[in-house]
C-alpha cells in the first residue's frame, strides 16, 4: 500500500482531474525515483477531501493559547447518553486518521460501559 498527500495549489488542481490522471502523475514520479520497472497499482482510492462539503479539507489543530484539555472537553459525553468521537476529540493524535479511529473505539467503550451501568441499575 502506498499513501500520498498533496497540499495547497497542487492538491486543488489534482482534485479536479480524473483518477486515471492522478494515478498516471503518481506513477511518473514513482518511476523517476524507483525506475521504469515500477509496477502499475492494482487498485486505488482518491479522496478529493478538499471538495468534501462536510470537511472542505480541514482537520483540527491546536490554536495559539489552546490547551490539550480542551480536546477532553470535546470528548466528554452528555449525561451518559450523547457521545462524541473524531480526531478533534483525541488529545494526542488529533488531525490524524488513527486519532479518529482511536476516539471511535474510546466512545464505543464509553457507550458499552454506560449501557452496562444502566442495565445493572434496573
Amino acid at each position: 500500500m502506498l499513501l500520498g498527500f498533496n497540499a495547497a495549489d497542487t492538491a486543488q488542481r489534482m482534485e479536479t482531474q480524473s483518477d486515471e490522471a492522478t494515478v498516471a502523475s503518481a506513477m511518473q514520479t514513482l518511476r523517476t525515483i524507483f525506475g521504469p520497472q515500477t509496477p502499475q497499482p492494482k487498485a486505488w482510492a482518491i479522496s478529493r477531501w478538499g471538495a468534501d462539503p462536510w470537511s472542505r479539507g480541514s482537520y483540527s489543530f491546536n490554536a495559539l493559547g489552546s490547551h490539550p484539555r480542551q480536546r477532553d472537553d470535546l470528548a466528554r459525553s452528555v449525561s451518559g447518553r450523547l457521545f462524541f468521537a473524531g480526531e478533534a476529540t483525541h488529545r494526542q493524535y488529533f488531525a490524524t486518521v488513527h486519532g479518529a479511529m482511536m476516539s471511535g473505539q474510546r466512545a464505543a467503550e464509553e457507550i458499552m460501559s454506560s449501557a452496562a451501568s444502566a442495565r445493572s441499575a434496573l
